[in-house]
């Protein structure tokens, strides 16, 4: 938006005349707040009070010039209307995200609308962008008198005044009736544990404002209305507050998210002009502080950064509750559960072997890219599926899952009880990470050796050949491409994570397992204690086959995705490269051992653990800190934290204590 032309002091006081048309008055008011904060553009003349003294002090020593200023200011504001500044400057316009956004970013590139004779499209010229009316809160006591007084003198007969009262009034009715028509509606009252409309504070709102409005000025009346009316402001945001933790407990929509937040905007901008009525209002610096407020408000209203990080925090924050929650299960405290992860671990590890096998068997062939990489989707998923319901475990899985736990125990009020928890979790989940690895790989060659050797008694050929075995060994080499691909498909398994908790979240919010458990064609089929048993096993697992089916289709159609377009790229999963890579021995023999090849396939295979595991949590971590706001240290005590723990006990971070530490 191009400001205003500044013009010079002389232009200001000579350039008002209260006769002359709106739209030069409009241009006249424009140039004088322009000249004002001038300084706030580089001049270094006078700060914004130095030039409003200046000006005063010119009109005051000619009182012919001082009237026709006065009643230019005090006519053009009469002649424009502030319930549009009121009731939609700084608060969002639309009523669903999308639509909001879509509107910021087309007025990222159209020109600003010709200023008329709403107050709104002329505040928004003279104040385009954040801090623009800083300068009018700053302005000190005497100065905000001397304005006031100014504004008087030209409101002979109060029309001015009796004019902005009155929208005053009028937005409070039209902000009351949009907070109404959101409260009552039925996607806020199903989350509200009452029973009719009615019964709502919302149902109240418009009617306390009519009370106000209806009663006397400076009357005992008047004061017990806004009492009443500010109360009833008090019950629906309270009311708002408990629809909003309903959604952070049973699913969160973003258009219903940026509704609920839309309405707690339009109470609070009720409360502040409520304020503003006040008779004091005027010279105690209210309406100094609002104007300032309402400037930094409309220039966070065009902000598409901004929209897009509020009401996404909400989502972002439940996503990775549902995968803390999963993390949980894989932080080993004690022997009995690190026995239980490495056998886990191995279940996962055996059917893996399977996995790698149908792979080499399935792809590779020749076949068009969509069919290829929908069969290594299914294989995948359909593998990833097994392993869960088998209570397996798939080791790279795992960080971007404990990622949010770990933020979570860095929450508290305490300092050292935090980082000591966190620490604790730290070398938890590196003990974790090291038996689900071994569990993995000890398990997934003998597996995939001994399917191979059943397939070869069978009458079947090598899988893979000799020709894609020798391929396999060289691109799982250190020196090749295999670290960038890697740390991509680290960054897939965080995103599969993601996908868990929003599917989770998805579910929740359309109620799925209750809507499954009274479905009339599930009931027809299984009964109804059947279908509850089913909708009760799918809420329990939602988060499992939405991430594991997601990832399944992110490493099967990836790759073939970017091969469309020209850019190279391939899986690189720990545990699958390890069984490719047995396989791939075994179809050349033992003297491939003696190959340097060889080596640095081993050397980039360990390289592919390290980036899978290590990208993927750093992503969740970051994720989860900024989602969930929690307390956090610098990084330089964390790290210095987990060096002590490393250099005191070690073995903690390899093997489970003994007995529960309490040691920081």
């Amino acid at each position: 938006m191009k400001p205003a032309r500044v013009t010079g002091v002389d232009w200001v006081v000579g350039g008002a005349n209260p006769e002359a048309p709106l739209v030069v008055r409009l241009s006249w008011l424009e140039s004088t707040v322009r000249w004002i904060q001038a300084p706030r553009r580089g001049d270094a003349a006078g700060n914004p009070e130095t030039r409003v003294r200046f000006l005063l002090q010119l009109l005051e020593r000619n009182p012919q010039t001082r009237e026709a200023f006065a009643r230019t200011l005090a006519r053009t504001l009469g002649d424009l209307s502030s319930v549009g500044l009121l009731c939609e400057i700084g608060l969002p316009r639309a009523h669903a995200f999308f639509q909001e956004f879509g509107r910021r970013l087309a007025e990222k590139f159209l020109p600003a609308p010709p200023a008329n004779s709403e107050l709104a499209t002329v505040f928004t010229r003279m104040f385009p962008r954040a801090g623009d009316a800083t300068w009018i809160a700053d302005l000190s006591p005497a100065m905000r008198h001397a304005i006031v007084d100014l504004f008087n003198e030209g409101d002979v007969d109060g029309a001015a005044a009796r004019s902005q009262v009155r929208d005053v009034e009028d937005s409070l009715l039209v902000l009351a009736s949009d907070a109404q028509a959101i409260g009552l509606s039925w996607r806020v009252r199903e989350r509200l544990a009452v029973g009719r409309p009615r019964e709502l504070p919302f149902a109240e709102l418009a009617h306390a404002v009519y009370a106000w409005m209806d009663a006397p000025a400076a009357s005992t009346e008047r004061l017990a209305a806004r009492g009443r009316l500010e109360g009833s402001i008090a019950e629906c945001r309270a009311a708002l507050a408990d629809a909003m933790g309903h959604l952070a407990q049973h699913g969160v929509s973003l258009d219903l998210v940026y509704t609920l937040e839309r309405a707690r905007l339009v109470l609070k901008r009720m409360q502040r002009l409520l304020a503003l009525s006040a008779p004091t209002s005027t010279r105690d610096g209210t309406i100094a502080r609002f104007i300032a407020q309402l400037a930094d408000a409309h220039a966070g209203q065009q902000s598409v950064r901004l929209l897009l990080r509020e009401n996404m925090r909400l989502l972002a924050r439940r996503v990775v509750e549902s995968t803390g929650r999963t993390g949980e299960h894989y932080l080993t405290t004690d022997a009995r559960e690190y026995g239980a992860m490495l056998w886990s671990a191995a279940i996962g590890g055996a059917v893996t072997g399977f996995t790698v096998l149908i792979k080499l068997a399935i792809t590779g062939h020749g076949s068009p890219l969509a069919v290829e990489g929908l069969e290594a989707s299914l294989n995948y998923a359909l593998s990833f599926v097994a392993i869960h319901l088998l209570h397996g475990t798939l080791a790279t899985k795992q960080p971007a899952t404990t990622a949010a736990t770990l933020a979570a125990r860095l929450a508290g009020a305490h300092t050292r009880r935090r980082l000591h928890g966190f620490v604790s979790a730290v070398a938890s989940l590196v003990r974790s990470q090291i038996a689900a690895i071994a569990g993995n790989l000890v398990v997934v060659v003998p597996v995939a050796l001994a399917l191979q050797w059943l397939l070869l008694a069978a009458g079947a050929g090598h899988l893979p050949d000799a020709d894609h075995a020798q391929h396999y060994v060289e691109s799982f080499s250190l020196k090749g491409a295999t670290p960038i691909y890697a740390a991509l498909t680290g960054v897939l398994l965080w995103v599969s994570a993601l996908i868990a908790g929003w599917f989770e979240n998805w579910a929740s919010y359309r109620r799925l397992p209750a809507a499954l458990a009274r479905a009339p064609w599930l009931v027809e089929r299984l009964g109804e204690s059947r279908a509850k048993r089913f909708a009760a096993g799918i809420e329990r697992n939602v988060p499992a086959l939405g991430g594991n089916i997601s990832l399944g289709f992110l490493l099967g159609m990836v790759p073939e995705v970017a091969q469309f377009f020209g850019i190279p790229f391939e899986v690189r999963h720990v545990t699958l490269a390890t069984g490719q890579l047995a396989l791939a021995c075994y179809t050349l023999g033992s003297s491939v051992f003696a190959t340097s090849a060889f080596w640095w396939a081993v050397a980039g295979i360990a390289m592919t653990g390290f980036l899978n595991l290590t990208v993927s949590f750093c992503l969740a971590m970051w994720v989860a800190i900024r989602s969930t706001a929690a307390g956090i240290v610098s990084q330089r005590r964390l790290f210095r934290a987990v060096l002590v723990r490393v250099l005191r006990r070690p073995g903690e971070f390899i093997l489970p204590p003994r007995a529960a530490s309490t040691a920081p």
